[in-house]
Parts: structure tokens; sequence; C-alpha cells
């Protein structure tokens, strides 16, 4: 007959955990300096780039008004604010009317200040292909500046963004005009 214990397994293996500490020198540790280091030489970039190119050291928003919609009779929309907006971008709204126009798939007329489109569309659908037209006939591509111009060439015609700031330049997409006239 055997006793059975049960404060005191027989046949378990006892194991120390051995608890290590590691000491660290009492100085500032290499990440701490890396990341001094990069601050400070962060620092004396943005200040040469103030000094050297003030021009790309502060980078300014575009801002432009929202689009006043307002519906004409059942099936047309009228863009009340659309030459405003066009200088704004510094853009001809004919290139604008254009791409949007081409983007709703429908037909439209400017007349005075305003772009008449066939169909009804809301502020923020317009709202988002001005968003898209911004990315891509407006702002650089590179230091993101809406400085730009918008230059068509005669013998290829195609069209190239050209940054005011850091003179970057980039072929932009031709717009595809419909074989329907517009009204």
């Amino acid at each position: 007959m055997d006793i059975i214990d049960f404060n005191k397994p027989s046949n378990v293996k006892k194991v120390k955990v051995v608890k290590k500490v590691v000491t660290q020198p009492t100085g500032v540790n290499k990440q701490q300096q890396n990341k001094e280091y990069y601050n400070k030489a962060l620092e004396r970039i943005i200040q040469l780039l103030k000094e050297n190119n003030p021009s790309l050291a502060t980078q300014t928003n575009i801002q432009l008004e929202k689009p006043q919609i307002d519906k004409l009779g059942t099936k047309k929309t009228l863009w009340k604010n659309f030459e405003a907006i066009c200088m704004q971008m510094n853009r001809e709204a004919q290139h604008v009317s254009q791409y949007f126009l081409i983007e709703l798939g429908t037909e439209g007329s400017q007349a005075d200040e305003k772009l008449i489109i066939k169909g009804r569309y809301t502020s923020t659908q317009i709202e988002t292909l001005i968003k898209k037209y911004l990315y891509e006939y407006v702002l650089c591509s590179l230091c993101k500046s809406s400085d730009t111009t918008l230059i068509r060439d005669v013998e290829s015609r195609l069209y190239s963004k050209e940054c005011k700031n850091c003179k970057a330049t980039k072929t932009v997409a031709t717009l595809k005009i419909s074989n329907k006239k517009q009204k």
C-alpha cells in the first residue's frame, strides 16, 4: 500500500527560474541618439529650404468655393459659379467644361458665368469631379502645388502641366471630344 502525499508530487522535476536583469548604461541609448540626429538633420534641411527656395518650404492649399448647383426645369442642372471656380483653379472654362461633360457623359453649354448641364446632378457629384480634375490637371504630382499651368503642344496635340514652383512637367491625358454637338 502506497501512501499518496498530495502536497509533494514525487516525480516532477523542479526547474529554477532565473531572472535576467539587463542593466543599461547611464548615458543615452542608441535609439535616442539616432532620433536626436534625425531631428537635427530634418530641422537643418527645412531651414536650408526656407532660405534657398521659400515657395517649396511653405505648402499652400487651394481654396475653392463650393459649387452652387440649382435645378433648371426638370431635366437640367445649372452650375452658377462655374466661371469663378475655373478662375480659382487657373484653368480655361472651355477645358473644364469639356472635362465635366465627358465625365458626366452628357451634353451642356456655357452661358455667361454659368454651365448648363443636361441631366440631374447634386453638388456632391460635382465636388467629386472637381477633386478628380484637380488631381489630374491642376496639382503638381511632385510638390502638390496648385501653381501650375496647362500647356498644349500644337505638334503632338498633348497637354502637359508645368509646375511654377519645382519646374516639373508631366503629360496629362487629352480630353476626348464627343461627336455630339454641345447645346
